[in-house]
């Protein structure tokens, strides 16, 4: 719901009728067949396989599926980040010389930096998403650039630095 929740309207109409939408395919394929209600419980199952199949139809002509890694517009880089749910991805925006990870959930909550080895309940594969986020994490930190996290502290803009044998979150002060 925190994601495409706002999709369509009351009547099921798309909301933004000249978006451009993209997924990856891992993804659209979970939500679209059998696979999410056999992995997720009665709770997760009612909320968010009834979410995504309200939203995702509707706007299918408007749906890019991807692969792994693509660029999906000059700047604009998809990179498969599995774990949380099969077909999870992270943007990198590239512009002057700057860069910005879009952390998706690879990173649900602040402490995942400082125990990047706790997984959530609501994450579908936790081997998978520790991988990932430590992939993710260690990339942002040598890349010194800046993260954008919903789930991180307010502004959800900020720096990922190592800190001891992990990271800690540093918020952006120029916002």
């Amino acid at each position: 719901p925190d994601h495409l929740g706002g999709g369509t309207g009351e009547r099921g109409n798309v909301v933004f009728r000249k978006a451009r939408h993209v997924i990856r395919k891992p993804e659209w394929d979970f939500w679209m067949s059998s696979q999410a209600e056999q992995a997720l419980d009665e709770h997760s199952r009612s909320i968010l396989v009834g979410t995504a199949r309200k939203n995702l139809p509707p706007a299918e002509k408007q749906i890019d599926l991807i692969g792994e890694d693509v660029e999906i517009v000059p700047g604009i880089t998809a990179f498969a980040a599995p774990g949380h749910t099969p077909g999870q991805m992270t943007l990198s925006v590239s512009s002057g010389g700057e860069k910005l990870l879009y952390a998706s959930d690879v990173v649900l909550h602040p402490v995942h930096l400082q125990r990047p080895s706790w997984h959530a309940a609501v994450d579908l594969a936790p081997d998978q998403v520790v991988e990932t986020r430590r992939k993710f994490l260690a990339a942002a930190q040598s890349q010194n650039a800046l993260v954008m996290g919903f789930h991180l502290p307010f502004p959800g803009l900020g720096r990922v630095v190592r800190h001891e044998n992990a990271w800690r979150w540093q918020p952006e002060p120029r916002i």
